[in-house]
């Protein structure tokens, strides 16, 4: 039971992480903000991939360590949230907000690949 609840903890903060980037990042340009979409919708896809593929039976180290890395993104997030709200949109905030969303993306890529593999 504990297992599943790392899981679907560090599924849907993934989710939520790559879901916030939209709200953090704002562009001129339509194309880079097409891109940033791509991140959302990577983020989703991973998801997917991670609820079906990432199902143990056993708690393991990296679910601990996907779970931390992922808190640590969204502590991040929140003080970028915070610096947008004081500053508004800077491009020190879009650089770091794009960073930690690739960051979080490979934190869970790992842990799929982790679950496929240890299982």
């Amino acid at each position: 039971m504990l297992v599943l609840l790392f899981h679907l903890l560090s599924s849907f903060m993934v989710l939520a992480i790559s879901l916030f980037l939209g709200k953090a990042v704002n562009f001129d340009s339509k194309k880079l903000n097409n891109i940033i979409g791509g991140y959302g919708l990577i983020g989703i896809v991973l998801v997917g991939i991670g609820i079906y593929i990432g199902m143990g039976e056993n708690l393991k180290s990296y679910i601990f360590i996907t779970f931390l890395g992922q808190l640590v993104i969204i502590g991040f997030f929140l003080l970028i949230f915070r610096l947008l709200k004081k500053d508004g949109y800077s491009k020190f905030i879009n650089i770091s907000s794009i960073c930690l969303v690739i960051i979080s993306h490979l934190i869970y890529i790992y842990y799929i690949i982790a679950s496929f593999i240890y299982y």
